[in-house]
């Protein structure tokens, strides 16, 4: 009779832990059929993202920010390799210019340069040479920062950023891209040069500094959030 409970009992437990396994394989099943139509969207919306960025042609050197290296430059990369490259990415240089690419495409997401102690003419020269690259800026802020904005059309005017910002819609201009100077040093000409300056903007004229980094940078916030969400994905 014990004998016989026993067996009964391990029928039981046996068939309970058979039911559990087919609840929880029943549960992933469901789960990834509804997970299942998103991800070739998800997959779709990247690669769009990334056309639509390499699209806008935003580059230096030969390199376009959301475009694939070329067999040349991959090896420069491998011959000129950067530290401190974020998990996911290697980071490189080609003379003065940093190039971030994503591994996993070889598609580049950040361009960038930094200039330590660089003067008023040196600042002005950079100023001049993304103007020529890039055309009018789309803003300008607190004299030391320049920037350029893109959407998927192209380039955002001043008008139209000011507009927005205005009305607090700048979500709506759909900005994919941007190129973005900032310098320690002041862009516009030194004040209190000029005739009839009084002794306060003297003064102040003369604590600016007239040296300081400058440091500019071309990328897409979309498509470098884009990355980063695949990263915790994976």
């Amino acid at each position: 009779m014990g004998t016989g409970v026993f067996y009964a009992r391990g029928f039981v437990i046996m068939i309970d832990q058979h039911r559990r396994r087919t609840f929880w394989l029943f549960f992933c099943l469901l789960l990834l059929s509804t997970l299942l139509p998103f991800l070739p969207a998800m997959a779709e919306t990247g690669e769009n993202l990334a056309a639509e960025v390499a699209h806008l042609n935003l580059g230096l050197q030969g390199y376009s920010i959301g475009k694939k290296l070329t067999r040349a430059q991959k090896k420069i990369a491998g011959e000129h390799p950067a530290q401190k490259a974020y998990a996911g990415t290697y980071k490189f240089v080609d003379q003065d210019l940093f190039v971030v690419v994503e591994k996993k495409t070889d598609s580049v997401l950040a361009l960038y340069k930094r200039v330590p102690g660089a003067d008023k003419k040196q600042l002005k020269a950079m100023v001049a040479d993304l103007m020529d690259r890039f055309g009018l800026p789309t803003a300008m802020a607190h004299e030391k920062i320049v920037y350029w904005a893109y959407n998927r059309h192209g380039a955002v005017s001043e008008e139209d950023f000011e507009r927005a910002k205005k009305n607090k819609q700048i979500p709506g201009l759909g900005i994919i891209a941007t190129v973005k100077l900032n310098s320690e040093i002041a862009i516009t000409p030194d004040k209190g040069k000029g005739k009839g300056k009084n002794k306060a903007s003297k003064s102040s004229a003369v604590k600016q500094p007239t040296t300081g980094t400058v440091y500019f940078i071309v990328t897409s916030d979309p498509l470098v959030k884009a990355f980063l969400a695949n990263q915790k994905v994976l």
